[in-house]
């Protein structure tokens, strides 16, 4: 805000100079100066900021009991919840993938058979060797697809803490007992939802899982809230920069969370195996089956060529020597179907075995040791909380004590 002053020239034009009939010059008409002068408030905003601040402080400093009374509640909580929580343990393991060896010239399997096939009468063109692996970075969604951990919670696994022999799906639904904090949880913050989910299980069975005619999975509801816990607690992740693949499983029991992530690992393994040789196993089997037909057709025709030569020696008539050119033939088309079918059974081992994934494991699965519930940071958090809390608190009912609209006069 600014101010205008407005001064005259000098005393002596108030008075003497304006005398009637004399005429005015300029310089004698009163000279109007105008001044821009700051407002001496300006900095009451500022001030009160600062009084403001000083009055925050001061309330909470004046309200310190109750600041000491929400910690004190707070320290007792995160102790009751660090001591009944139930422990959770962690078994990890590190695995390096085979990637493809495309770029550098297809596999040993091929690269033998091209240098010394023609040797032993294979020529390994058959089969190329064009590398059809699955891309590591899907090994993560492979642990966490539905089928995948529908069959980890099929699985057996034994449970120390109840001396039992079940699958995951039986420990959760019939035998695992939720502890004294897991009851106080559930019968009171979840109370509705645990009387919903009596209605619901009433009459609920186990399913089937996977079918095999159309590859359904088809889970009950309980399964599926399972199979969603499973699902935070066993996993599998990448390092982009080393290609690590590294395997999770947190479980309530040290050597349950070992046996898991092994289990894990075989199962991933086992599924990563069975997709890189899926075809070229269907096709050993394929030629197998032919070269069974062929070396039983190659025998007969052998024996049948024998037979004849048996009983027709000496000099042979036109009608005999027509037909044994006719089974000779035979012996030579039944000889080389099954000489090629040897050649391609063959070329189809190799392929399979060039086709078969290493994974070299870097970490094996180990027992923990310690557990990964931290009481300490348990007790941080809650004390923390209560803090925020009663400092809410003392401001809340601060404004509502100085609310006018709070009060009915």
């Amino acid at each position: 805000m600014w101010q205008k002053v407005s001064e005259e020239n000098n005393s002596n034009q108030e008075h003497g100079d304006n005398k009637p009939g004399k005429k005015k010059s300029p310089e004698n008409f009163p000279i109007q100066e105008y001044r821009l002068v700051p407002a001496d408030h300006g900095h009451e905003g500022y001030e009160e900021d600062e009084i403001d601040l000083i009055e925050l402080a001061k309330t909470i400093w004046d309200n310190r009991k109750v600041i000491y009374r929400f910690v004190a509640v707070g320290v007792v909580l995160g102790v009751l919840v660090a001591l009944l929580s139930p422990k959770e343990y962690v078994s990890d393991a590190t695995l390096m993938p085979e990637y493809s060896t495309e770029s550098m010239g297809g596999g040993s399997a091929s690269s033998l058979l091209q240098q010394y096939g023609g040797l032993i009468g294979l020529s390994g063109g058959t089969y190329n060797s064009a590398s059809n692996a699955i891309r590591v970075d899907l090994y993560p969604k492979i642990v966490q697809s539905l089928s995948f951990q529908d069959k980890l919670a099929r699985q057996e696994f034994y449970f120390p803490d109840y001396d039992t022999t079940a699958s995951i799906y039986e420990y959760y639904l019939e035998i695992m007992s939720p502890g004294v904090f897991g009851y106080v949880m559930q019968y009171t913050v979840g109370l509705p939802g645990t009387i919903i989910r009596a209605f619901k299980a009433e009459g609920e069975t186990f399913s089937t899982g996977v079918s095999n005619e159309d590859e359904i999975v088809e889970l009950t509801k309980l399964e599926m809230e399972v199979i969603d816990d499973l699902r935070s607690r066993v996993s599998a992740s990448l390092d982009e920069e080393s290609g690590v693949v590294t395997v999770r499983a947190q479980m309530s029991d040290p050597k349950l969370a070992a046996s898991v992530a092994k289990y894990t690992i075989d199962e991933l393994t086992e599924y990563l195996v069975e997709y890189r040789t899926e075809k070229v196993i269907r096709d050993l089997e394929f030629i197998e089956e032919q070269l069974n037909d062929a070396r039983e057709r190659f025998r007969e025709a052998q024996l049948e060529l024998a037979d004849f030569d048996d009983s027709n020696q000496g000099n042979l008539t036109a009608r005999a020597q027509t037909e044994r050119q006719r089974l000779q033939s035979e012996y030579d088309i039944a000889f080389n179907l099954y000489n090629t079918l040897t050649q391609q059974y063959e070329e189809a081992k190799l392929k399979v075995q060039e086709e078969t994934p290493v994974f070299k494991v870097l970490q094996p699965v180990q027992v923990p040791v310690n557990d990964e519930t931290s009481g300490a940071m348990v007790l941080i958090v809650f004390v923390m909380l209560s803090g925020i809390a009663s400092i809410g608190w003392i401001f809340i009912r601060q404004f509502l004590a100085n609310n006018p609209f709070s009060s009915k006069e």
